[in-house]
């Protein structure tokens, strides 16, 4: 009877296994679709700010303000997409 047992711990600890890692592995791709998702709104916000492309090269005390631009574009897309994330923003540019 204690092997019995001890088989059904078993197959019960390879399922929480099973599922563990599932789970990791389904958290693994979504984290790695967002992150290409980030890239690619990234991608076109540099397109739509005019940096890509047959941009010429940036000069030194031009980064700076390229970046914010890109950084802008990128962050009122970014809401769209995703309007929860960004809302509390909202509320305290409101308020100031």
């Amino acid at each position: 009877m204690s092997d019995e047992h001890e088989g059904h711990d078993h197959e019960e600890h390879s399922h929480e296994e099973e599922t563990l890692d599932l789970e990791l592995d389904t958290q693994s791709r979504i984290f790695l679709q967002m992150r290409a998702q980030n890239l690619e709104l990234l991608r076109i916000a540099s397109q739509v700010a005019g940096y890509a492309g047959t941009h010429p090269a940036l000069k030194p005390g031009d980064l700076k303000n390229a970046m914010k631009g890109i950084w802008e574009i990128y962050a009122e897309f970014y809401s769209w997409i995703d309007p929860e994330e960004t809302g509390d923003d909202d509320d305290e540019d409101e308020d100031e």
